[in-house]
């Protein structure tokens, strides 16, 4: 019985035929046999990858372009061990950060560049730059209130601040509006409708200071003082401080003698009790020392907490403080004069900013020394003193030269009254002004402006009662008129000039 064999397949020679790709395949690579459904997972798989890839790109390219992961704080921790090598860091991180402000303004990212200017000041306030980035952008952009702010931050550095006024342009200062009075009987901003009020203050105390109070009454100004109580000298000739015979001697002359505290700590890092110490009780020595009630507290530094500024208004009227004095004038503008890098062609500019912008303008002071003092924080020349007062002396007209408090005091009345307009015809008006106060007499006479036809003559200006109120033509349509009772009925008559 022969077995029975399964025929045996041989391998065949001939190469399997392929199938042509498709388009589809011929990108992908795909194989033929692949189903259609693994086809379609393959290519999104592929095509999700790319775009990924790109969209990766795109956000490295985005992140390069607008986030500079350099960090300028961290940047001086290897050097915060070396004085010397801090500080030329600190230089190096500071002109890193103005020019990474440049670059963020060009490509228009406004928050950024202002960040990288505060960051470049706090670091290494000395650089001009960052200030100059700030001063110029506000100006611009018509930010008035931010520009003086910036001007306030710079002076109490040593930048080149003759670079960084140099920059306000009255172009661009006269595009900011001013907000002038529309009623036809309105309160000026300062007496005898001047454009600007000035206020020189120098303080701590310094010796030099009471020889250069002739220079002020040469010109008919007065300035304020504010003493740190505990360092004033007992008798006159100390080689730094003040006497209590000088100061006292410079009250009764019409300078105003401010309370500094009364060892000029910090307020800050005051509490409790401190604060009996630092402003009650230096207030108390001043004024028993004086023999005149203290009406103003500076605070030390320019630093202070709201406790501190409630305890300090407990006793005083008036404190140096931003929000304080904007609360009664918002054009309020402190700025310290003094130091190698403020010379007198720009403390004259400010003057002329400053009746061009309707400021009060508070001159920070501390020196009056021939030569720089290690001791006095960027002082002053007389001569520097003397041609300074005598710029603002030739702006008279314009300028209202008083002490920090008499200039507060009339600024203080002007937030209190209002006018009511009983009448105002084409020949005269009549007005009461009311002033929130008890007193019948005011404490300061108050400048009333009226606008009355061009050319027209004044013929009539008095109170209820019949006495004659002061009064003048202050400009070609307008007639000021100084009030100085309350609650009293005012008549104005006039008529035209040619008759």
């Amino acid at each position: 019985m022969k077995n029975s064999k399964k025929p045996v397949n041989k391998p065949s020679n001939k190469s399997p035929r392929k199938e042509p790709f498709s388009k589809e395949q011929e990108i992908l690579k795909v194989p033929a046999s692949v189903k259609p459904k693994s086809k379609k997972i393959i290519f999104w798989a592929i095509g999700g990858g790319l775009l990924a890839a790109i969209m990766l790109v795109a956000i490295g390219w985005f992140l390069g372009q607008h986030t500079d992961r350099f960090d300028p704080y961290q940047a001086l921790k290897s050097s915060e061990s070396n004085r010397h090598e801090f500080i030329v860091k600190s230089s190096e991180v500071s002109v890193k950060m103005a020019q990474r402000a440049v670059k963020a303004l060009k490509e228009k990212r406004v928050k950024e560049a202002i960040k990288d200017c505060e960051i470049a000041i706090d670091i290494f306030p000395i650089d001009a730059k960052p200030y100059i980035l700030l001063t110029e952008y506000y100006l611009m952009t018509g930010q008035e209130q931010k520009m003086y702010d910036t001007l306030t931050l710079a002076g109490r550095s040593y930048p080149n601040f003759n670079n960084i006024v140099s920059v306000i342009d009255d172009a661009n200062l006269d595009k900011m509006p001013l907000d002038e009075p529309s009623d036809n009987i309105y309160l000026a901003n300062f007496p005898e409708n001047k454009k600007m009020a000035m206020s020189y203050m120098f303080d701590d105390g310094e010796a030099d200071v009471y020889k250069a109070l002739p220079t002020f009454e040469k010109y008919g100004f007065r300035a304020t003082i504010p003493v740190v109580a505990g360092y004033v000298a007992d008798k006159s000739g100390d080689p730094f401080w003040g006497s209590w015979e000088e100061w006292k001697d410079a009250d009764n002359r019409g300078f105003e003698i401010a309370n500094h505290s009364m060892y000029h700590r910090d307020a800050k890092k005051l509490h409790g009790d401190d604060f009996d110490t630092c402003m009650d009780q230096a207030r108390d020595i001043i004024e028993q020392s004086t023999g005149h009630k203290v009406m103003s507290f500076v605070f030390p530094h320019d630093s202070y907490t709201d406790e501190a500024v409630s305890r300090a208004l407990r006793l005083h009227k008036v404190i140096r403080t931003k929000e304080f004095l904007q609360s009664y004038y918002k054009r309020t503008v402190d700025i310290v004069l003094g130091g190698p890098n403020v010379s007198l062609k720009t403390a004259n500019r400010l003057v002329d900013i400053g009746i061009k912008r309707r400021l009060w303008l508070i001159a920070k002071c501390h020196g009056v020394t021939e030569k720089r003092s290690m001791r006095s924080f960027k002082s002053i020349t007389p001569e520097f003193l003397d041609k300074n007062l005598a710029y603002i002396h030739s702006k008279a007209d314009d300028v209202w030269v008083d002490t920090f408090y008499n200039v507060f005091s009339y600024l203080s009345l002007r937030t209190k009254t209002k006018i009511n307009i009983k009448d105002f015809s084409a020949a005269s008006a009549e007005f009461v002004v009311h002033a929130d106060t008890s007193d019948k007499q005011l404490s300061n006479p108050l400048t009333v402006v009226l606008n009355i036809p061009a050319g027209a003559k004044v013929s009539l200006v008095q109170a209820a009662d019949g006495h004659v109120l002061k009064s003048w033509s202050c400009a070609a349509d307008k007639w000021c008129v100084d009030v100085d009772s309350n609650d009293e009925d005012i008549h104005v008559q006039w008529g035209n000039d040619s008759n």
